[in-house]
Parts: structure tokens; C-alpha cells; sequence
């Protein structure tokens, strides 16, 4: 008897190539408001970050002027922008950084920083959420990019594909010359392979995209007046607020899969809540040069690249990390990290600041050895603030786009 997994995997093989030779590659779909369009459904059972970022984004009234990316780290930023609003902050739809806004006005008056930032973020994330959503329309002044050793070298991630924003955003531009960085090893290129590429796979993903829109339409259709109301991010909205304890993992980054509004929530003036996760970043650290790390840099390079085409200036930030967290990666390690952040920043015409031994932040600025807390927060959008303010072509960037006269 003929075995029928080689039988199979043998019939799927001839129909994509019996596919290829009929079906026109096409172009990836732009990511529009048609693609996060929020219905009662999703309001119900939720959506992974990737999309309520994507969703915030392009439902914003104006387009940023300044863009912060980032991965959890980004958490110390929005409890402080929880005690500077004095209102809760839902992590589902704020993504306005009040707290560097009102740094910035000091010198700059009004501006708008939306916090570009997901769980677990690597360099390739950003730079895939930057060719879905930055578009001529839609371009930011600046562009701050935060980066850690994680970004480069998480040994818990198996490829830089692997995540759920790149594999999210990247249905929505063109990443197929990125595929080799992406999926660095036979077996994670294997599976890409077959879940994206292969044209019988294609077409039913497109199948399906348009049948589950036909559903979703018919759905708001019956909703009452035949109109889906919209969600708010206001505390009359909210779920039963999350215990001070909850609130400081969130800030640590501690949620995924499918978030709804009012799960994920920060209240002002949290309680200080220290952790030591050495043990986690033990684990993460422990290959110090995996083949992830080049591919990141590969990723930085690019995207530096990329917006410098769009002439959108940048600030690379070295984020701030606890002496605990810096001393378990090798000395070594942190010369050639740290000198190659400067080489690619040359070549891009990009701006650096180095925070990561930041004197300026000490024990009481973070809830565990990685993320700040609100007051470590409040410090690092000040340090962001007084960069901007002191690079010339930094400076000149955003008042061209505010068209603020600055007197200095």
C-alpha cells in the first residue's frame, strides 16, 4: 500500500506548480481602514496589539508629527502619560505620548507623538510597521527608534518572522526581499514557505480574507440602525480597573493574544513595584551573538535606509538599563553593540543617544531590570525632548513641520 502523506504532500506540490504557471503574483494589498474595522464581534472577543495599533494609527485625526518605536520599554512612557493626564490609559487605544508632548511644547509649542510600540518588538517589527503604515500622506517628522540588546539577540525567538506584528504587518507590504533575514533557518523558511508563498495557500488566504469581510459586513448590517458604534477609550467605557500589581506587569509588557478595551489598563500614580527578572534575561542573553543578531542589524540598516529616502530624521536611543541587566552581557559585548549602533547611525545621517548606563536613572526608575517605571518614564521623555531640542537637524525638522518660530 502506497503511503499517503508522501502521496499528498507529492499532489500539493503539482497543483502549486500547476497554479504558478496560470496565477499573476499579485501586489500585497495596502492596509487600509477596511482592514481593522472594528465591529461588535472584535469588540467582544478582541484583536492582538498589531492591529489596535494599526487601527489607532490610521484613525488618528492628523498624522504624528513625531513617531516613537519600541518594544515593552515603552511601558515607563505611558504610566507616566497616566500621571501627567491624571485619567486612566488604555492600552488598547492610547497611543498619543502626552508626557514627551508637553516636554516638547517648552520649545516647540503644540505637537502630536504617537507610540509606535508592541510587546516583544525586534528591529525587523518596526521596520515592517513602518513600510505598512508610513506613507507619503502619513510620513512623520521624526522618528525615534528605541533599541535594547533584546531587539538583537532574544534567544527565545526563533526567527525575526516569527512574531505576530511582522507576520501581521507584513500582509500589507512588500517584505519578499527581506524573506532570507526573516526566516534565517531551513525550517522557519520552510513553514513561511508553505503558509505564504506557495500559490494554492495565496489564493485561499484571499478566499478567505474576502469571505470573513463579507461576513463581517453582513453583521454590522444587522446591527441596529444597520451602524457599529464606535469604542471609546473613556473610563465610563472601562472594565473593572486592573489591581496596582496587574497594572505594573502591564507596564513590563505583560499581555498578548487578543487584548479588548479596558483589559489592559494604567491608572495614575501606580504603586513602585520592583521584580528582579534576571533570571528571564539570563535566558534571552544566553547565545550573546545568535544568528538573529545580524539579521537585526541587517533589519537597522535597512529601515534607517528607508526613512532616510522619505527624509524622515531620526533619533536612535540606546535605552536605559539596570546595572543588574548590563552586567549580564560580556564587557566585550557591549563595546561592539554600542559601536556598532554608532556606525549604522553615521551611515544613515541618524542621530544617537546612548542611555543605557545613563547615570540619570537610577534603581527607583524601574519595575524590574529592563523596564522603567512612570517616574523613569517621565525621565527618559525628557532626555528625548532635550535631544531633539539640541540637534540642529533634529530641531529643524519639527519646526518645519509645526512651522513654530523658535527663539533661541
Amino acid at each position: 500500500m502506497v503511503p499517503r502523506f508522501p502521496v499528498a504532500l507529492l499532489l500539493f506540490a503539482l497543483v502549486n506548480v500547476a497554479l504558478a504557471s496560470f496565477v499573476v503574483p499579485t501586489a500585497k494589498p495596502e492596509l487600509t481602514l477596511a482592514d481593522v474595522n472594528l465591529t461588535p464581534k472584535i469588540l467582544e472577543e478582541g484583536k492582538p496589539a498589531s492591529w489596535w495599533l494599526a487601527r489607532t494609527f490610521l484613525t488618528s485625526a492628523k498624522t504624528p508629527d513625531i513617531v516613537v518605536c519600541g518594544s515593552s520599554q515603552i511601558g515607563g512612557l505611558q504610566a507616566a502619560d497616566a500621571n501627567t493626564s491624571g485619567k486612566t490609559v488604555d492600552l488598547v487605544f492610547n497611543r498619543r505620548c502626552l508626557t514627551l508632548e508637553n516636554d516638547l511644547a517648552k520649545s516647540f509649542g503644540p505637537s502630536e507623538v504617537f507610540l509606535s510600540a508592541l510587546p516583544g518588538a525586534m528591529v525587523s517589527d518596526h521596520f515592517a510597521i513602518g513600510r505598512a503604515l508610513f506613507r507619503p500622506s502619513h510620513h512623520p517628522a521624526l522618528l525615534v527608534l528605541t533599541v535594547s540588546p533584546r531587539d538583537f539577540i532574544d534567544n527565545t525567538l526563533p526567527s525575526a518572522g516569527a512574531t505576530d506584528s511582522y507576520r501581521f504587518f507584513s500582509q500589507y507590504c512588500d517584505m519578499s526581499a527581506y524573506t532570507g533575514w526573516a526566516f534565517h533557518d531551513p525550517w522557519s523558511r520552510l513553514t513561511y514557505f508553505i503558509s505564504s508563498e506557495l500559490p494554492l495557500r495565496a489564493q485561499l488566504a484571499v478566499f478567505n480574507q474576502a469571505v470573513e469581510q463579507f461576513v463581517n459586513r453582513l453583521k454590522e448590517v444587522d446591527t441596529a440602525g444597520g451602524a457599529v458604534k464606535s469604542a471609546t477609550s473613556s473610563s465610563s467605557s472601562l472594565s473593572a480597573a486592573a489591581t496596582a500589581a496587574e497594572q505594573v506587569k502591564f507596564v513590563m509588557g505583560a499581555y498578548g493574544g487578543n487584548l479588548k478595551p479596558g483589559q489592559a489598563v494604567l491608572t495614575p500614580n501606580l504603586p513602585k513595584i520592583y521584580v528582579d527578572n534576571s533570571n528571564d534575561y539570563k535566558h534571552r542573553y544566553r547565545d550573546q551573538y545568535p544568528v538573529s543578531y545580524d539579521m537585526q542589524f541587517n533589519f537597522m540598516r535597512a529601515f534607517l535606509g528607508q526613512l532616510r529616502q522619505e527624509k524622515i530624521k531620526v533619533l536612535v536611543v540606546g535605552m536605559p538599563l539596570t546595572k543588574e541587566n548590563r552586567l549580564l552581557l560580556s564587557s566585550d559585548f557591549w563595546q561592539a553593540f554600542r559601536g556598532r549602533l554608532v556606525e549604522e547611525c553615521q551611515q544613515s545621517g541618524a542621530q544617537y543617544l546612548d542611555l543605557s548606563a545613563s547615570p540619570d536613572f537610577s534603581i527607583t526608575d524601574f519595575c524590574d531590570t529592563v523596564h522603567l517605571n512612570a517616574d523613569g518614564g517621565a525621565r527618559l521623555a525628557e532626555h528625548i525632548s532635550k535631544a531633539i531640542e539640541q540637534s540642529p537637524e533634529l530641531r529643524a525638522a519639527l519646526k518645519e513641520r509645526l512651522g513654530a518660530v523658535v527663539q533661541k
